[in-house]
């Protein structure tokens, strides 16, 4: 279920939003009534990604929506974010992404020493606190550390001795590895999303200049893909989520759809390990790059659609 969206601008280096000086000059322009709905959305537009992931999580808290982590890659791994999250009455964790390799910069409190992301793991393998699991396939090391003046615990995963590392980072400090895999796992119900709306009902289609046309032809398929999610639930007697959950939670067609999944994990799994690659390229390539694989999105779609 698409709960909320924006259209974000990027500026970019040089501040022209990826166009030429030709194309800035021809952009469409009109007055706006500052009052508007339309106008917060123009707000929006210029708003930094971690600002407006505040907002939205704030607008979901005050229409009851309740949830348990907050899903999100690396681009949101920042000091606002897990304090903001902290600072919430209702009991949410974030789970997300880091950037480690070269890219990983960041300072982490350990030990009342500051370490980034490559230093942590070059000690934490000296200390043989890397562990290999057989079900996943992979090395990891667990480590809590602190971040942004809280209690954070880092996860960094490899699928080979030589591979990449990539890492997690949670506020729940007592969630285990396999749990956290398992849950992050559900962020790529969004790609599926993004994938089937592009497809089959037109995002990004719109070819209007005016932004009003844009957010209308937006609004229309977020409203289209919920009215057709909820459809598909009644008619196929689907349980994912909390939906029946009470009634049916031993279902027949829950466990058929979970074993799929199981069985689409250990495929990606025995992919990544073959190849040395990360297990977010191979999802990455089957939901947004294969046309051939269109099919194990459907499978996906299953399990993880919400």
């Amino acid at each position: 279920m698409i709960l909320d969206f924006a259209i974000l601008g990027e500026k970019g280096k040089k501040g022209n939003y990826g166009m030429s000086d030709r194309e800035l000059q021809q952009r469409f322009t009109k007055e706006r009534d500052k009052d508007s709905a339309l106008q917060e959305r123009l707000n929006e537009y210029y708003q930094k990604k971690t600002d407006l992931m505040i907002s939205m999580i704030r607008r979901a808290i005050r229409k009851n929506i309740r949830f348990r982590y907050v899903l999100a890659d690396s681009w949101f791994a920042c000091k606002d974010i897990i304090r903001f999250i902290r600072s919430r009455h209702i009991k949410c964790d974030y789970l997300g992404m880091i950037k480690v390799g070269e890219n990983g910069k960041t300072k982490y409190g350990f030990e009342r020493k500051d370490f980034t992301a490559p230093a942590l793991i070059k000690l934490l393998t000296q200390r043989k606190q890397k562990k290999y699991s057989r079900k996943l396939r992979c090395y990891y090391i667990t480590v809590d550390v602190v971040f942004a003046d809280t209690s954070v615990r880092l996860f960094f995963v490899r699928r080979s001795k030589n591979g990449a590392w990539n890492g997690l980072m949670t506020t729940n400090t007592k969630l285990e590895f396999f749990e956290a895999y398992k849950i992050y796992s559900q962020r790529w119900s969004l790609e599926v999303i993004f994938k089937e709306a592009k497809g089959m009902l037109g995002l990004g289609k719109c070819q209007a200049n005016n932004f009003a046309s844009q957010i209308a032809s937006t609004s229309l398929v977020a409203l289209q893909y919920n009215i057709l999610s909820v459809v598909k639930r009644f008619t196929a007697y689907e349980t994912m989520g909390k939906l029946f959950q009470d009634i049916t939670k031993d279902s027949l067609e829950l466990s058929v759809t979970d074993r799929i999944w199981g069985a689409l994990q250990e495929i990606v799994i025995a992919i990544a390990n073959l190849f040395g690659l990360l297990d977010e390229e191979i999802y990455d390539a089957i939901i947004n790059r294969s046309e051939e694989l269109g099919h194990i999105c459907d499978i996906y779609k299953l399990k993880l659609a919400s």
